[in-house]
């Protein structure tokens, strides 16, 4: 769901969910898929919702470690207009330890917080009990983001409010700076459009207040005329000079500060204490010194000075946010005309900035300079949803479009589009440093240009940082897109699309598809958003850095269908990522207890599509199945289903690759074959194949991927079990086995074979289906045995499905991993 609008004057908001009416799917904004609670476990992150004490709640559950996500926009329905909102969520947490969830590795749940969706707080841990979460927002917004596994939340309630507008200008004051001087903390002071000059109305403080200082009608309309160049004879002059300690609450919103100026050159070195003053050559258009403001929906254009043309930050934290800064300058405005560093927007003296969904276009530095759109040295920044675009010098430039540098930095790019900026090394990222980080997560790099006879990466140049490069595009940049040396990490370019190839897991070398030369959005069969006519349409062509992203990163915001994938390129993860294919969930269910699903498995098999699922539901399948070459999974969607044939119960002949998955079924009474594999490597998963004239063929160079498997009373004498291929971690009859493979040969102590009982015996318990239609509660009996196949399976395969006890391993056979595996004698 999209977030509603902001808030204003005299407001306050409230909202509860006891996850009582199944509303939080509806009412999140952002998460992971719900699934049904008594169903085969997804191989991938889930929330379901679970009843403990007779209350509901909403249980979190992570797959290999990648965290289940559940995230809230407050207000869910539009407001008024934007403005500093503070309140607080409260929840209760739990992390219960019983047969559903296990706390043998401890379960923890981590929440986030963000005004705007794209610059979050650090993850913070909720521990048991009734939980506060604080929000703030200085736009009206305030977004939450739960991550967690073998974690329940319940009783959610958030409560916001805002405070009334006092001050009108010029109606009230007639200049900005004595409206200010009049307002007191929680104020806000709105200022009728027009231009506004002179004394009073530029160089304005904030006076260390947490004030709103707003525009009423937007940055076009309302102008701050620095006075440019004929400021020279008075040192110049700057729109706004933050230096009182102000923080995030102090805010700034919808002005045009244009034509700034501030004369000099000398910036003291980060190895100096600093002397606070306006006098120092950093901010031409805003300039903020130890202080924290929000800066939001403002235009800096035409400014300059040595440091920050635009914006200069000095061992401050400012968050700026939805702003334009073009045509600015770095360098060139004192004797020595310097090379200057940061032409749009400059940080020094470990600075911490938030900067999200700007425009850095079109700035310049002098010669020799660094850094032309952003500029970073010993300094933190999280940096957005911005395109740095068009930025570059005459020569001499490090990084047209970002510098970064230092040891103690800690700089991170994400979603951000750099395209057009030119430089003679790191036209589009430029970064040196011992220890310094530099992560560039969801970027694309595109169309920027090394300067004269320039070598190096154009796209990115990387000397001796910690730098990592992931689900990112660099294409069509002039020179080698991507140079990297003395990287500290070993793999530091992973899923990303690199003209002319690198090494690293996931990357490609394929056209991108953009949707033109200067829309970076990829192209696709299923639908791609265009922001010129804001609607979505569809291409001839499917981009290959759609559904390319590292598959252990969350699809975050992308709309469906999204293949649970992240695209890769800028607007991975975002509400306007490209689609990928439709990934269906479809069942079935030859009772017919099943709302709406097929009765026959190979009816739901040629509906689907690649990356669709199929979810069988108990019952005797008696038929044969071809997955017809499609890479889609077939699995048993509770208590195993029983599948069987005259001749083959499945085939694989078209080639099939490990994305087609068999699991958690019971495979009997073949008159052939079990399994055929001719040419294809499917994976077969916790099966329990027994009874059948052959258990697994595989011929004509057919490698099928064999897990966590019983083959047992195969064939005449019970060995014919695998011809052609070999398993891991299975229970083989007959032959040799290879048991450095994890496999053994030990009777598996099936419960009732005759009666096409498999599951497994155990001293701890052993689920009993009740007869005819399966339900979730059955009944659970112990024996005097306990298999050898229990905690025998593959130990990077989860068992989260299995009830407690489940010894932290998988179950072999059908049930593994499922509600039904029986429990383990050990813990």
């Amino acid at each position: 769901m999209s977030c509603a609008g902001a808030v204003g004057a005299d407001w306050t908001y409230e909202y509860a969910d006891d996850f009582a009416t199944g509303k939080a799917a509806s009412d999140s904004y952002r998460h992971s898929t719900f699934w049904p609670r008594e169903t085969v476990p997804l191989s991938e992150p889930y929330v379901y919702y679970i009843e403990i004490s007779r209350n509901k709640g909403l249980a979190f559950v992570d797959f290999k470690g990648q965290l289940a996500e559940l995230g809230y926009c407050f207000p869910l329905t539009a407001g008024q207009a934007p403005r500093v909102v503070k309140g607080a969520l409260m929840l209760d947490v739990s992390f219960p330890s019983n047969a559903e969830i296990s706390q043998q590795v401890p379960g923890r749940l981590e929440y986030r917080t963000s005004p705007d969706g794209m610059g979050w707080s650090p993850a913070r841990t909720l521990s048991a009990g009734r939980q506060e979460v604080p929000m703030t927002s200085a736009g009206g917004i305030c977004y939450v983001l739960f991550s967690g596994t073998r974690a329940v939340i319940d009783n959610l309630a958030a409560s916001l409010n805002s405070t009334p507008v006092t001050i009108q200008v010029p109606r009230d004051f007639a200049t900005i700076q004595a409206a200010i001087d009049a307002a007191g903390d929680g104020d806000v002071i709105e200022v009728s459009p027009g231009t506004y000059s002179g004394p009073g109305n530029r160089d304005i403080e904030f006076r260390g207040k947490a004030i709103t200082v707003r525009s009423a009608a937007g940055p076009e309309s309302t102008i701050i005329d620095c006075g440019g160049p004929a400021a020279l004879a008075q040192g110049g002059h700057r729109g706004f000079y933050f230096h009182e300690e102000e923080g995030f609450d102090s805010l700034l919103r919808g002005f045009t500060i244009r034509s700034g100026r501030v004369f000099g050159s000398e910036v003291p070195p980060d190895s100096l204490a600093w002397t606070g003053s306006a006098s120092h050559p950093v901010g031409g258009g805003i300039y903020c010194e130890f202080s924290s403001p929000t800066i939001d929906n403002c235009i800096v254009q035409d400014c300059g000075a040595e440091v920050g043309g635009g914006i200069g930050v000095v061992g401050a934290a400012p968050t700026i946010k939805d702003c334009v800064v073009e045509e600015c300058v770095a360098g060139g405005f004192g004797p020595a005309e310097s090379g200057g560093r940061g032409g749009a927007i400059g940080l020094i003296h470990n600075s911490n900035v938030i900067i999200t969904n700007c425009i850095l276009r079109n700035n310049a530095g002098h010669y020799n300079s660094a850094g032309v759109g952003l500029y970073f040295l010993q300094s933190t920044a999280s940096v957005a949803g911005c395109v740095i675009s068009g930025n570059g010098d005459i020569a001499g430039v490090r990084g047209g479009g970002a510098f970064c540098a230092g040891s103690a930095g800690d700089v991170t790019f994400r979603n951000c589009i750099f395209s057009q900026n030119r430089a003679d090394a790191g036209a589009g990222i430029y970064a040196e440093g011992q220890r310094g980080q530099v992560r560039v997560i969801n970027c694309t790099i595109a169309d920027n240009r090394l300067q004269g006879s320039a070598s190096g990466g154009a796209g990115i140049q990387s000397t001796g940082a910690d730098i990592i490069v992931t689900n990112s595009i660099l294409w069509a940049n002039t020179g080698t897109a991507l140079s990297i040396s003395g990287s500290v990490s070993s793999e530091p370019v992973t899923y990303c699309d690199v003209q002319g190839g690198y090494p690293g897991r996931g990357n490609i070398n394929l056209d991108p598809q953009f949707a033109s030369s200067d829309d970076y959005h990829l192209k696709s069969k299923y639908g791609r958003y265009n922001a010129v006519y804001e609607r979505w349409v569809t291409d001839s062509v499917q981009s290959p850095c759609i559904d390319a992203g590292d598959p252990l990163v969350s699809v975050g915001e992308e709309p469906p269908p999204n293949g649970n994938r992240v695209n890769m390129g800028a607007y991975g993860g975002t509400k306007q990522a490209s689609m990928g294919l439709e990934h269906s969930i479809f069942n079935v269910d030859a009772s017919r207890n099943y709302p709406g699903a097929f009765t026959s498995i190979q009816q739901a098999i040629d509906t689907a599509e690649n990356g669709d699922t199929i979810l069988v539901w108990p019952g005797t399948y008696d038929e044969p199945l071809l997955f017809k070459g499609k890479a889609v999974t077939v699995r048993s969607a509770a208590d195993a289903a029983v599948l069987t044939a005259s001749d083959y119960a499945v085939s694989f002949l078209f080639g099939e690759s490990q994305q087609a998955v068999l699991a958690n079924f019971v495979v009997t009474g073949c008159g052939i074959s079990a399994i055929l594999c001719e040419g294809a490597s499917p994976t077969l998963k916790n099966l329990t194949i027994v009874g059948n004239a052959y258990g697994i063929t595989s011929r004509y160079g057919g490698d099928p991927n064999i897990t966590n498997c019983i083959l047992w009373d195969n064939g005449d004498r019970g060995e014919g079990n695998l011809y052609g291929c070999r398993a891991r971690y299975s229970n083989i009859r007959g032959g040799t086995v290879d048991t450095t493979l994890g496999n053994m040969q030990r009777d598996p102590l099936f419960a009732n074979p005759d009666r096409w009982d498999y599951h497994l015996k155990s001293q701890a318990g052993r689920f009993v289906p009740q007869p005819g239609a399966w339900s979730p509660t059955g009944t659970w009996v112990v024996d005097g045995v306990t298999s050898p196949c229990i905690d025998a399976g593959d130990p990077r395969d989860g068992c989260q499905g299995e009830y407690m006890p489940n010894g932290g391993r998988i179950n072999l056979g059908a049930y593994g991993g499922t509600p039904s595996a029986s429990k383990s004698k050990g813990g």
